[in-house]
């Protein structure tokens, strides 16, 4: 499986029988559109100004909300969590979602707004190979709170996403950048790798955190 962040919320995990794009952003938020070529678009909560299908080719399947999904060998599991800390009262709900994708486990925590319960802990389920965690606070979780969910879930490597990038617009560059997280996290090398692959469940003796090339803040998001 090959992992890219685009930048925001957008992840796209490609695996060998299907491409899954979680969060496909909105360009008007200041990054470079995606073109892509997919089988499945996940999306993490509803809300047009944040997420657009422009570029992503393919004539993918979209998943969202609770419940459980699999589509050409990927499954998928979402559980209802809220995107603020007032139970959605203020942004609605949000999914967390775990993508099983070439016998790895991804948990994408999407626009989350809170810490999580026990009963969110158990639906999302152990041994998660790799967890995207926005750090950057605003209408998101914070790098502290981030970091206490790191602790809970333990997984084998945390991707930091949602934080803050050059030319994002107003409605997104009131979040914080990410060495704030990989301070808490115990982290000094924060350059960021172009990609991630993995073939089999990595082996580590603790977390490990990945910083990725946000690759919708290059001149383009044209990627292979």
């Amino acid at each position: 499986m090959e992992i890219t962040y685009f930048g925001l919320n957008a992840v796209r995990l490609r695996g060998r029988e299907a491409t899954v794009m979680i969060d496909p952003y909105e360009p008007k938020l200041g990054l470079s559109p995606v073109r892509l070529n997919v089988q499945i678009v996940v999306l993490t909560h509803e809300d047009p100004t944040h997420f657009s299908l422009q570029g992503l080719a393919g004539d993918p399947h979209l998943v969202t909300g609770a419940g459980e999904f699999e589509i050409k060998g990927v499954a998928m599991t979402g559980t209802q969590t809220f995107h603020d800390a007032k139970k959605g009262a203020e942004r609605g709900k949000n999914f967390v979602f775990t993508v099983e994708i070439d016998d790895l486990r991804c948990c994408h925590l999407g626009h989350l707004g809170h810490g999580l319960s026990e009963d969110q802990l158990d639906s999302i389920g152990s041994k998660i190979d790799v967890l995207f965690v926005p750090v950057g606070g605003g209408s998101h979780i914070n790098s502290a709170q981030a970091t206490e969910i790191v602790n809970q879930i333990e997984p084998k490597m945390v991707v930091p996403i949602s934080y803050k990038l050059p030319g994002l617009t107003l409605l997104a560059q009131n979040l914080e950048g990410v060495e704030k997280f990989a301070k808490e996290m115990g982290a000094t090398d924060l350059t960021p790798q172009p990609k991630l692959q993995l073939t089999v469940s990595p082996t580590v003796d603790e977390t490990k955190l990945v910083i990725l090339e946000p690759r919708g803040a290059a001149a383009t998001a044209t990627v292979d």
